[in-house]
């Protein structure tokens, strides 16, 4: 009787110990996802099967906040917003950046649906925009980055860029014209196809290098020492105080502080 008791006892241990620890084959879930580690993902793919970057990332609420800091200054920026959208497995990693891309329609200030990274698409269709307007469209933002005492810039601020440009085409007949409060630098090298144009205030300096199809614009937000890039398409580039001031309402949106 001694030794089945003892028996039984074992085995009600090992169930109870069984039951308190997980399951290696158990599902993950969003909670877990979120306490992972910051690690390399893993993205081996099993035929027949979604990878586990995939399943995780089915996982991620649109609205998780991850934390970004870009010199001292804190952002809190839901993942959806992300180009491209961080691997599961770098939501926890140092928030310390040299510099951070984003990408959001124009003009709600929405997140896309899906990450549009290598993707170049302006103008896509989604569940509840199925048929974008004339005027929506989606704004691709790379190179948020910080300047200062420590924090030097690798290429030309928007500022530093205007005031090159009206000093190298003072001898190529530049003529200044007003086009709804955005100055187009007009000489005798411009065409209907291309132009430069820029926006200047207070805080906000904007240069629009616009082609064809598309423009490259340079932002310099100099209240908050950040500059920035993004492209924007030629039919909505007259929205450029959308995307500019978009990008400013978003970072004041995300300030951590």
């Amino acid at each position: 009787m001694g030794h089945r008791t003892a028996s039984k006892a074992a085995a009600t241990g090992l169930l109870l110990l069984s039951s308190l620890v997980p399951s290696a084959h158990a599902a993950e879930t969003a909670e877990d996802v979120y306490r992972l580690p910051c690690t390399e993902p893993d993205l081996s793919a099993e035929p027949g099967h979604l990878t586990k970057e995939a399943e995780r990332t089915r996982l991620i609420d649109p609205a998780h906040l991850v934390a970004i800091n870009l010199g001292p200054l804190k952002f809190r920026i839901p993942w959806a917003y992300f180009y491209p959208r961080p691997f599961s497995t770098h939501l926890n990693c140092n928030p310390n950046r040299k510099s951070v891309s984003i990408q959001f329609w124009i003009p709600d200030l929405k997140a896309p649906e899906r990450d549009l990274w290598g993707k170049p698409e302006f103008h896509p269709s989604e569940t509840d925009r199925p048929h974008p307007g004339p005027y929506e469209s989606v704004i691709v933002v790379t190179g948020i980055q910080y300047y200062g005492p420590g924090y030097p810039l690798k290429e030309s601020s928007a500022e530093q860029r205007i005031e090159k440009l009206l000093r190298l085409y003072r001898n190529d007949g530049l003529n200044l014209i007003n086009q709804g409060g955005l100055m187009k630098m007009r000489t005798k090298y411009t065409t209907e196809e291309d132009g430069q144009y820029y926006f200047r205030s207070k805080t906000d300096s904007l240069f629009l290098w616009c082609l064809p199809k598309y423009c490259q614009a340079y932002l310099d937000l100099m209240d908050l020492n950040l500059t920035a890039q993004f492209t924007i398409r030629r039919e909505v580039f007259r929205s450029y105080l959308q995307a500019s001031q978009g990008i400013r309402t978003l970072l004041a949106r995300w300030n951590a502080e």
